[in-house]
């Protein structure tokens, strides 16, 4: 499953195949957002393991807040807080969150969580600041496998097309002569 997630201007694609889990987009955005231990605004999640004739086997994807068109976090936000950008980006506002956390009750994906250390919200807001200074988000920039990548959405595919044809002329290297 691709799923693209809309930016300023560019959308940042999760490829979950190419995902092993080891939550560099975590500790990226841990980073850049200054959060303490606790809030997970993107994780790299595990089903499995599972037992097939290779072995056992484990899946991993991204997940991070899908910046719905129709977030049901922003109207239940009683302070105003939890916002959509004309980007497209829902953000949480710190100078207006109370941390009463009715937007992440709101929320069927879970992904506003309390940051204890501020007694705020903490949510994925697309590296809003990164973007308008024309950089790419936090976790994409850290992902080593590009489970994570951003741009344009024709960039984007073009990244996945060029993947995809890498993958096939390793399974069949004949159709490179």
């Amino acid at each position: 499953m691709k799923t693209p997630a809309q930016r300023q201007g560019g959308v940042l694609m999760i490829e979950e195949s190419a995902c092993i889990g080891c939550q560099a987009c975590l500790a990226a955005c841990k980073l850049e957002n200054d959060l303490p231990p606790g809030p997970r605004p993107i994780e790299a999640l595990q089903t499995g393991p599972w037992e097939t004739d290779q072995g056992l086997i484990s899946r991993h994807w991204p997940v991070t807040c899908q910046h719905c068109d129709r977030p049901s976090c922003v109207p239940a936000c009683p302070a105003g807080a939890m916002q959509k950008g004309a980007d497209g980006l829902v953000f949480s506002d710190p100078e207006l969150c109370i941390g009463c956390r009715t937007c992440a009750a709101a929320c069927p994906f879970g992904h506003p969580q309390l940051n204890p250390a501020s007694g705020k919200i903490a949510k994925c807001d697309g590296c809003r600041r990164r973007i308008a200074a024309g950089l790419w988000p936090a976790c994409a920039l850290a992902c080593p496998t590009e489970a994570l990548s951003y741009g344009t959405p024709s960039l984007v595919v073009a990244q996945r097309r060029r993947r995809e044809a890498v993958k096939i002329f390793q399974i069949f290297p004949a159709l490179r002569d």
